[in-house]
């Protein structure tokens, strides 16, 4: 602030006073002399340095406010008089409300904003899922996955065509297997006929993995159908579905992890579920999970790329509407190449 009197560049400034006792209005005009405030009416005035008033910040036509030590405040309608006059003392508002004033600062602040609002889409959002999907409890995870289950055998699905003496044995082989650094992932093992989706397998979020008969008879042994069971166990061991169901829901993400209240997930989930689509990302860990566990049983992981080449032979040009989780994986060459270099 300066010491400088008032000039004509800084002119009264017209305002109504409340004393803070009562609802009475008082018309006085506003002057400086150096840096003190002298309230001037017929009714009313006082002084004081303007180191020690509160000035609000504009408000669009609002009036802006000068309050004194006491509560006693002044309106004063003609932002642009009260900004020379404050002006001429060398008073500045603080930074945050010049800045809303100043073009540049407010491109940037909106830039900043679209930058946070991406990472918090892109970065957060994951991240809070992956840290809430395991908090949901195991018989809202089984609900979830029986719903769904139910959706998919009520047109998508139907009973599978093998013969028990051709499934069993793929069910004994992986519930034999031990899960990579000695994790306990519960599961089981279901097989559908796939009809027009052909083959394929899926993982529920309670561990249940269901695999197409089309798949079984697609592959060149057992051995196969194994690798594609650690790869969909993966998904599960690392809540894939879950997380995506509750990256697709701030509402129900909100309810799960803070609240502990997984109703609205459990009536949304199976619908959602149905709609989503791993994320590569999602792809390479159930992939690194699988690779794991074959190579903890020792088998290849190069089992795994050679029955993703055939599933993509065998989906590609189809051209079936196939529901998104149901569907073939992406950047399924990438995954073969880094499959066959773990081997």
């Amino acid at each position: 602030m300066s010491g400088n009197d008032s000039s004509p560049a800084a002119p009264a400034v017209d305002a109504v006073y409340f004393d803070g006792r009562s609802t009475k209005r008082h018309a006085v005009r506003l002057t400086l002399s150096g840096d003190v405030l002298h309230m001037q009416g017929d009714s009313a005035a006082r002084e004081a340095p303007l180191a020690v008033l509160r000035i609000s910040e504009p408000m669009g036509a609002a009036p802006r406010l000068i309050t004194f030590g006491d509560g006693a405040y002044c309106e004063v309608r003609d932002h642009t008089a009260l900004a020379h006059l404050l002006a001429a003392s060398g008073h500045r508002d603080r930074a945050h409300i010049r800045w809303q004033f100043d073009l540049r600062m407010v491109l940037a602040s909106c830039a900043l904003f679209l930058v946070l609002t991406l990472a918090g889409y892109y970065i957060g959002l994951p991240l809070a899922a992956e840290l809430a999907a395991p908090a949901v409890p195991a018989g809202v995870r089984q609900a979830i996955s029986e719903q769904t289950l139910e959706l998919i055998d009520g047109g998508m699905l139907s009973a599978s065509k093998l013969a028990p003496e051709r499934t069993e044995p793929i069910v004994r082989r992986f519930a034999a297997m031990r899960a990579p650094g000695g994790q306990v992932v519960g599961h089981r093992v279901l097989f559908r006929d796939g009809g027009a989706f052909g083959a394929n397998a899926f993982a529920l979020p309670d561990g249940t993995l269901v695999v197409t008969d089309q798949l079984v008879q697609l592959a060149a042994n057992d051995d196969e159908v194994l690798a594609v069971l650690t790869h969909e166990l993966g998904h599960a061991a690392r809540h894939h579905g879950l997380r995506m169901v509750l990256q697709g829901s701030l509402v129900g993400l909100f309810l799960t992890w803070y609240i502990g209240d997984a109703s609205t997930l459990l009536a949304a989930a199976p619908a959602a579920l149905l709609q989503a689509r791993y994320s590569r990302g999602m792809e390479s860990e159930a992939d690194t999970w699988g690779a794991a566990m074959l190579r903890e049983n020792g088998m290849s992981p190069g089992l795994l790329a050679s029955i993703l080449e055939r599933l993509e032979s065998a989906h590609r040009g189809k051209g079936i509407d196939v529901p998104e989780y149901l569907n073939s994986h992406p950047e399924t060459e990438a995954r073969i190449r880094a499959l066959r270099g773990a081997s």
